[in-house]
């Protein structure tokens, strides 16, 4: 039997990660996602949100409680190309604010 399959481009993601350490994460979660209004059409989860937008990609916030880590806000942008993830993380810093400084973006 053939691959039916096979027309779809495999195409890869775009992937990158930050870690912003904050106390009370999920008061801080829930501040940041009704001031940037990001709230709509995302999906809440039981430990964040995934944010998806428009013209391709998302932004999942995880809250990362106090542990054997430090605890604050973890952000992971999956894009379709490098141009919408670095999109992706720009909106993220703009809506922020003074907390994007500590943002340190890793790709992979």
């Amino acid at each position: 039997m053939p691959n039916t399959f096979e027309a779809v481009p495999s195409a890869g993601h775009e992937r990158s990660t930050a870690f912003l350490a904050v106390e009370q994460p999920e008061q801080r979660l829930e501040d940041y996602m009704e001031r940037s209004q990001m709230h709509r059409g995302s999906l809440r989860e039981q430990d964040g949100y995934t944010v998806p937008f428009r013209d391709g990609g998302q932004v999942r916030i995880t809250v990362r409680e106090e542990g054997t880590e430090a605890a604050g806000l973890l952000f992971e942008v999956d894009a379709p190309t490098e141009e919408r993830r670095t999109y992706i993380e720009g909106e993220v810093e703009n809506e922020l604010g003074d907390g994007a400084d500590s943002l340190s973006w890793e790709r992979g």
